[in-house]
């Protein structure tokens, strides 16, 4: 039986201190013979009995561990799942998880089930149906921490308007649920970075210092702020992902000939075709359909007003005259309770 133990000054495997990336030798040392297999990419050293394996890029050190808690059919996974103990910073490490959710970092995007930080090393979980299924131990070098860049005064109102949005999701969604994806707000980097979608096309002020507050993560799945519109749910899109999803509803855009017939408020909306270039997508329902940012309104629409564009049926209706609006109709709709567009996710908490 192996014994792992991390601490805020080492890594140990039994009695053996160990350094990430690590020297075969020494992980022979802590845990005794292992199986090898040579593959395309990787060396990989397997401890059958104890549920452990090591990769290697080059053979020499190990880059990452993995504990096995299902027995995988790959001809380089260990026969056995891991029997051993792990602790992590002085405590038993299920029991850590269990109480500790919260603490977890998310590694790459789309990452839903994290990982704990400590000394220099990421634990993260695998997990398969909400069960953890092994381990993956690994050197971490942290980021450097971005700073939100400063509202502009005239776009204040964002920031209650956010911490209240916020605490009414809290009331239904734990913030350790794989689905809870709120962030820091965006720095001045990432506006730089991010702006320009096409030429002159930008994303407007009311949309940056609405992300300046606060900003989400990605989840291929669904995430936590979401606006129900319709009877649908909109996921709120991370800004750095904005431009991404502005591309692919350009692509939509029909040749001249070929446009159906469409029935809208012409005088409000302002399009002649599947889109209008200067709408700027928000949300998204995962389907095609967008939540948009309107900067070029016909005459009697307003600027900034929020459209919902319907893939399928071609329907765009004004769902709210502001962000601020749709953003305050959504904790209106939370506070008395409409809160089915979070069923699915409330299902998964951990």
């Amino acid at each position: 039986m192996a014994k792992f133990s991390l601490s805020k000054t080492d890594f140990r495997i039994n009695d053996t201190i160990v350094q990430l990336p690590a020297a075969i030798d020494v992980l022979k040392k802590a845990l005794g013979d292992c199986r090898y297999i040579k593959k395309q990419y990787n060396h990989i050293y397997t401890w059958d009995d104890l549920g452990i394996m090591a990769f290697s890029k080059e053979g020499k050190q190990a880059e990452s561990l993995a504990i096995e808690f299902e027995v995988k059919k790959y001809d380089y996974c260990a026969k056995s799942i891991f029997t051993g103990e792990f602790i992590f910073d002085g405590q038993e490490l299920f029991q850590y998880y269990e109480n500790n959710k919260n603490q977890l970092v998310k590694l790459f995007k789309g990452d839903r089930s994290g990982a704990f930080i400590l000394n220099g090393i990421s634990i993260w979980f695998d997990k398969e149906d909400g069960k953890i299924t092994s381990l993956s131990i690994s050197p971490y070098e942290e980021k450097e921490k971005k700073i939100s860049a400063p509202l502009d005064p005239e776009f204040k109102a964002f920031k209650p308007l956010w911490q209240e949005w916020i605490s009414e999701i809290n009331k239904i969604v734990s913030s350790s649920n794989a689905y809870y994806n709120l962030t820091e707000g965006i720095s001045t980097e990432d506006i730089q970075e991010h702006i320009e979608l096409e030429d002159d096309i930008k994303i407007p002020p009311a949309l940056i210092n609405f992300y300046k507050v606060q900003n989400v993560d990605y989840d291929p799945v669904t995430a936590a702020f979401q606006f129900g519109i319709n009877n649908w749910s909109y996921d709120l899109i991370p800004f750095q992902d904005i431009a991404e999803e502005w591309n692919s509803i350009q692509d939509l855009q029909f040749d001249e000939d070929d446009l159906p017939e469409q029935e809208l408020d012409f005088e409000k909306i302002n399009t002649n075709n599947y889109t209008n270039p200067k709408w700027i997508p928000f949300a998204t329902g995962r389907n095609g359909d967008y939540l948009l940012y309107d900067t070029d309104p016909a005459s009697k629409g307003k600027f900034g007003q929020i459209i919902e564009l319907q893939n399928e049926s071609w329907s765009r209706i004004i769902v709210a005259d502001s962000l601020e609006e749709l953003i305050q109709n959504e904790i209106n709709n939370l506070k008395a309770g409409k809160n089915e567009h979070f069923d699915f996710i409330i299902g998964k908490e951990n």
